[in-house]
């Protein structure tokens, strides 16, 4: 099984509706959200992670961390991220009021 395969695989698995009533998996689940959105951002920049985690002056395998959901980062990692790829982030917090 390739890691790509692997990796999706987990992810599946992290955010299966059925685990989502414990507060540790639904927290997984906004990690692996959020590093899947920063991910996407810096694919279709076209840029690496080394390229994105230079221009951020942090560490590669702290922006594999974040974009894998094993890494929750500050908001000040967040905005630095951004800056980094030229971007914004929005995130919500609380719930929806809808």
């Amino acid at each position: 099984m390739s890691a790509h395969s692997r990796w999706k695989t987990i992810k599946a698995a992290r955010l299966r509706e059925d685990v989502v009533e414990h507060s540790e998996y639904a927290q997984a689940g906004l990690d692996l959200r959020l590093g899947d959105m920063v991910r996407a951002r810096r694919i279709e920049l076209g840029l690496t992670q080394a390229e994105v985690a230079q221009r951020a002056q942090i560490g590669q395998p702290a922006l594999s961390r974040i974009e894998g959901g094993g890494g929750v980062p500050t908001l000040a990692m967040l905005d630095r991220l951004a800056r980094a790829m030229g971007t914004t982030f929005t995130i919500t917090v609380g719930q929806d009021a809808t």
